[in-house]
């Protein structure tokens, strides 16, 4: 694998701030637009825009299935509600998994004790996160910031057939978090990053990163949150673990950073630039890590007027990178500015196709890796 190419560290800077700003809502103005050929749901070279959603912001795979679980992103804030959704792209068939209107309480709990009431109709999500259980079953992590700032834990059942998915109780965030990607481990644990504390902001921590307020957290049934040792930084966001918890894979959005942390003391194990970088995510198989990573020019008005509710497409050109889990070397699978989507925010690469999604807009982009683009 080769390394990230120069083109893509130096926009680095920029793009940080840029995207800092957009979660913050500093700025706005109307968004730049697409080159006309890919402005709508056609596709095009090797792409193919699913225009069905709403703000796909993180994605997951049913094993064994061509369904999709999409986590229809509402907003940082949980001021805009937002659903779990089924898609199963080999029949192009979408249905709602969890909107909040399920209020029935769970019969078993796998989050706090005390946390027994749904989030409700206020439900927000964000990063998710799929796994097996030690008993065997399927759980769904999902981080949300509806009514609560939390970790809200489901059983996916029917994986083979029907899947559904049944609420099983949440973890609630320490005061002052503002949770963003969650990550599971085979003991019970599971590692969540901390964007920044909500009484800091993002021009302090970039100011003064040895005090930055972003981190990683450790949560046990047994422990509760706990912060992890040396997981300080600015804007950690996506986060991907190894199954025995030995080592996290923490992207640092505000330092260009992915880091490779040691899954007990937080001791560093490895680091790579890329540029920008938002969610990690294990491919289908399990054999690579792949990033998401805005490489553009444009700036905070640009990101901040993708926050509208009414944007298909934000302008905003991305990559999506793979990363050798041992030393976090890189190697671009996909970038196009041309493409139909903007603001790639995560990519789950499956055999040789990559879905791609984003934090704001209507679609996710399908992508044939076996054929070049133009």
């Amino acid at each position: 694998m080769h390394k990230t190419p120069d083109s893509l560290r130096s926009t680095g800077a920029v793009l940080t701030v840029a995207f800092s700003c957009a979660l913050t809502a500093c700025a706005t103005s109307a968004p730049q637009s697409r080159p006309s050929a890919t402005a709508n749901c056609q596709p095009y070279e090797n792409t193919q825009p699913i225009c069905e959603f709403s703000n796909p912001e993180d994605l997951a795979l049913v094993p064994g299935s061509s369904t999709l679980i999409v986590s229809e992103f509402g907003d940082f804030h949980g001021t805009q509600p937002g659903a779990l959704v089924f898609y199963d792209y080999a029949t192009q068939q979408r249905r709602t998994a969890y909107d909040g209107r399920d209020t029935r309480t769970p019969d078993q709990v796998w989050g706090d004790a005390s946390c027994l009431a749904p989030p409700g109709e206020v439900f927000s999500p964000h990063g998710i996160d799929l796994s097996r259980r030690a008993d065997g079953r399927w759980q769904l992590l999902v981080v949300q910031h509806g009514g609560r700032e939390s970790v809200e834990f489901f059983e996916l059942t029917g994986v083979v057939g029907y899947p559904r998915l049944i609420w099983r109780g949440c973890a609630i965030a320490p005061a002052k978090a503002s949770l963003n990607s969650v990550a599971a481990t085979d003991e019970g644990s599971i590692f969540v990053t901390n964007m920044q504390s909500t009484d800091s902001s993002w021009q302090d921590d970039m100011a003064t990163p040895e005090l930055a307020s972003g981190r990683v957290y450790r949560w046990h049934s047994t422990t509760g949150f706990e912060e992890l040792p040396g997981s300080r930084g600015v804007m950690p966001n996506g986060i991907a673990a190894k199954r025995d918890g030995s080592a996290i894979f923490v992207a640092y959005s505000g330092e260009n950073r992915i880091k490779k942390l040691d899954g007990n003391s937080g001791a560093v194990l490895a680091e790579e630039t890329v540029p920008a970088v938002d969610n990690v995510k294990w491919s289908a198989d399990g054999s690579t890590l792949v990033a998401a990573s805005f490489t553009g020019t444009q700036d905070s008005a640009v990101f901040a007027a993708c926050t509208s509710s009414t944007v298909g497409v934000c302008p905003v050109d991305f990559a999506i990178v793979a990363l050798a889990p041992a030393t976090l070397a890189t190697q671009i699978l996909f970038e196009n500015g041309a493409a139909p989507m903007g603001a790639g925010t995560v990519g789950l690469k499956v055999g040789s196709e990559l879905f791609i999604g984003t934090f704001s807009g209507n679609r996710i982009l399908r992508v044939d890796l076996g054929v070049e683009h133009e």
